[in-house]
């Protein structure tokens, strides 16, 4: 009796033979090796990669800004209300960075060309280490940014190549000429004070130097630089990042030395102005004085005037006096009117008339005027350099420009009205001063009005020459409002990241190491176990083939040893094939499969061996027409067979053969016939089949490959049950399509699917569990069960 295969419980399965966890489990076994070999890979080019990556250093510096930019809560200024000044710090921030600050560092420190030193796997830039320096006078702009070679030859000659077009361009030069061709002018001179060996070291060094256009470089700069404002103070931290330190560490040295002179620039322009202004009025002034004084003795020689008495000269004090002041008042009017005009008409700063600055004694006007002229100064410098009206400078610099504007004019309707009013007051001790003038005889009051004019003018002088000395002092007093806090220094270096990037590219690899296992997940798995084929298939499973790789050169595999897994997967497959055959005139079973070398002959072979060892009349028939090969296995002549039979040159029982196995009896193919699926349409090929009925158990019949030739779906028409042999080295979902498709398409009745090759430890039958592991081999291996 044939033992009964047992099943494990569903609800007794572990969590390991879930088929999710086994798909899991199988997906990595068979794919651990790709994800490993690309991680690797995938790391090695990371390495390679960051390796040739330039390191990237840091430098900062800190500055101090003055504290007077701070918000003053203190500062109130009479009857009109509170002033509260802040100088926005972002400003500054984007003045530090603009073009024109880093186009003045770039052209001080003069680094329009960088030199390099190409190594084997990477191009190191060098700063002060070069033995020559490459001054460019012009140069074709197509060649701006590109990396040009330079090889020393010796002490005083060089040779210089490049790529013109398709073409390498190479040209000598001495050092200390200059360097002359259609595409540049250079001046190269040398640097070398080396001896003979320390030149012949030189000369194996590849240099390659790159001559940059002054706004890509002033752009590359401005795109390293950050500045930052630390909260709550005025401190500004300057970072440059550059490829090399000590470039970096001079540049921001550099550029803290022409920041803090550019914020004193503008205190100096506004000072020179009023001296301006100053000078030349006291020059206007001066002359007319001069004019005046001889006026003053001709109409002396004239009217023969001696002197005036005490009483009139005390009068013309007093009328001199208030006209005086009222000339004084008028000018600070018209000093007003002047700013007052220069704000609503929105004047070029280039342009502020200086005579506001002779309001010097109010501190108010002269602290917002200030404030206004600064404001103005950087709108124009932040237009000229961005050269756009989107500029954050000119938008905060515009609405800090109104609020200062509107305080001001607001400033100076209520200065004029209180300046009026002090005229008011003047005109009337001027009006009673002339009328006790008038009282003097004609000759005198002609005197006073000419000396009236002197005084007038030289009280105005002594004013101006007293401005002029306060504007002499306040210019010595000017000082930088900036300061630095701390000196440029190096901070190391912050770039690249390379664990990161070995990590990233480890990654990268795994993700193509997974998309890989996706694409043979979905697209090339094969079927490897019976679980796998149920659950991918309709169609009933009857059975697999554990795999023998030991098996060589036997005819039938179940005959070396019985208890072998192999024999006890036929045994186990002979009885799923009771279940199938219902009635017992079912007797005809046919093997076929999709292609050649799944093992459907060796299949056959040893379940009609299986068959006779179980006391059956077995006839197995090789309907290989086209490729046959049991003769060589069973060692038979083919010279007589299934073809001879139907073309009726032999009979049955002439083409008969008698196997090793007992109740075994074999009908080869026969020769091979140049009509082989003609010859399967031929009746003696139902009779013969009929005689097997008769007079056997069992008939086993051997077909070609369904998927190439149709001559199984003949001989279906005949069989009763009907085995396709899947083989797990070419056993996948498109495989298994195609049975499906061809067992509906075609009504196929009776069908079942056998798994072959399959390996021992994906198998769970219990022949498995219990150890059989005799050594056979056939199928895919080289032996048996290629066909």
């Amino acid at each position: 009796m044939e033992p009964t295969v047992t099943q494990p419980a569903r609800g007794n399965r572990s969590v390991l033979e879930t088929p999710e966890i086994r798909l899991a489990i199988k997906t990595v076994l068979k794919n651990w090796w790709i994800a490993v070999i690309l991680a690797a890979i995938g790391y090695t080019i990371g390495y390679f990669y960051a390796y040739r990556l330039p390191d990237v250093y840091a430098a900062q510096t800190q500055l101090l800004f003055k504290s007077a930019d701070q918000a003053n809560l203190n500062s109130v200024i009479g009857n009109y209300g509170s002033y509260q000044g802040f100088v926005d710090n972002s400003n500054e921030i984007r003045v530090i960075q603009s073009y024109d600050l880093i186009k003045n560092v770039v052209d001080k420190l003069n680094i329009n060309v960088s030199y390099y030193i190409e190594g084997r796997l990477r191009k190191t830039e060098v700063y002060q280490s070069v033995p020559f320096k490459i001054t460019p006078y012009y140069i074709n702009p197509s060649f701006y940014e590109k990396y040009i070679n330079f090889l020393i030859l010796d002490k005083y000659h060089f040779r210089i190549s490049y790529l013109k077009g398709e073409h390498e361009y190479t040209q000598d030069g001495n050092f200390g000429d200059d360097f002359i061709n259609s595409d540049m002018k250079l001046h190269i001179s040398s640097s070398m004070d080396l001896d003979q060996n320390s030149i012949d070291d030189v000369k194996l060094i590849n240099y390659e130097f790159q001559i940059h256009n002054t706004p890509t470089l002033v752009n590359k700069f401005r795109s390293y630089l950050s500045v930052k404002n630390i909260d709550y103070t005025n401190i500004f931290v300057i970072t440059l990042n550059d490829f090399i330190p000590s470039r970096a560490v001079t540049f921001l040295d550099t550029l803290d030395k022409l920041y803090i002179e550019s914020t004193v620039n503008t205190e100096y322009q506004r000072n020179t102005n009023t001296m301006t202004f100053i000078n030349s009025e006291m020059n206007l002034i001066s002359n007319i004085i001069d004019t005046i004084e001889m006026q003053v003795e001709n109409y002396k020689i004239k009217k023969n005037i001696i002197d005036l008495n005490q009483e009139d000269q005390a009068i013309m004090a007093t009328y001199l006096s208030s006209k005086t002041e009222k000339e004084k008042i008028q000018l600070q009017i018209a000093s007003l009117n002047d700013l007052e005009q220069y704000i609503i008409e929105g004047k070029d700063p280039e342009f502020m008339p200086p005579s506001i600055y002779l309001m010097g004694n109010d501190g108010f006007i002269g602290q917002l005027t200030s404030q206004l002229y600064g404001i103005q100064m950087r709108i124009l410098n932040a237009t000229s350099s961005a050269n756009t009206e989107q500029n954050p400078v000119v938008i905060d610099g515009k609405k800090e420009l109104k609020r200062i504007s509107e305080q001001l004019l607001t400033y100076i309707n209520s200065m004029r009205k209180a300046l009026n009013d002090k005229i008011a007051m003047a005109d009337s001790s001027k009006y009673s001063s002339i009328s006790n003038l008038r009282s003097m005889p004609e000759i005198k009051r002609g005197l006073a009005n000419i000396q009236r004019q002197e005084e007038i003018n030289a009280k105005l002088y002594d004013l101006l020459l007293e401005k002029r000395v306060n504007t002499i002092i306040e210019k010595s007093s000017i000082i930088p409002q900036t300061k630095i806090l701390e000196k440029a220094r190096s901070i190391g270096v912050i770039a690249p990241e390379r664990t990161s990037m070995y990590y990233q590219f480890m990654l990268i690899g795994l993700i193509i190491a997974g998309i890989i296992v996706a694409i043979r997940l979905f697209f090339f798995d094969h079927i490897e176990s019976i679980q796998e084929l149920k659950a991918n298939t309709t169609l009933p499973v009857i059975g697999e083939i554990i795999s023998a790789p030991l098996l060589a050169d036997l005819s039938f595999a179940i005959e070396d040893n019985p208890k072998s897994a192999l024999t006890e997967s036929f045994r186990t497959l002979r009885t799923n094939l009771q279940y199938m055959i219902t009635n017992p005139d079912q007797k005809v079973i046919l093997f076929t499969s999709n292609g050649p070398s799944e093992g459907k002959t060796f299949c056959s072979m040893n379940i009609a061996a299986i068959l006779a060892k179980a006391d059956k009349k077995v006839l197995l028939l090789e309907f290989d027409l086209h490729k046959p090969r049991m003769h060589k296995v069973l060692n038979i002549s083919p010279d007589k067979g299934l073809t001879t039979l139907i073309i009726k040159k032999t009979t049955i029982e002439e083409t008969l053969e008698h196997s090793q196995i007992y109740g075994l009896d074999v009908i080869i193919c026969g020769p091979v016939p140049p009509n082989s699926s003609e010859l399967v349409l031929s009746d003696k090929v139902k009779d013969l089949i009929n005689y097997g009925r008769a007079n056997y158990d069992y008939v086993i019949i051997d077909t070609p490959p369904l998927g190439f030739i149709s001559d199984a779906l003949i001989l279906m028409k005949l069989s009763d049950v009907n085995l396709f042999v899947l083989n797990t080295k070419f056993a996948d979902k498109k495989a298994i399509r195609y049975v499906e498709e061809t067992v509906h398409l075609n009504k196929i009745s009776n069908f079942g699917l056998v798994l072959n090759n399959v390996k021992r430890k994906k198998s769970n039958y219990y022949y498995n569990r219990y150890g059989y592991y005799g050594g056979y081999g056939y199928g895919g291996y080289g032996t048996y069960g290629n066909s």
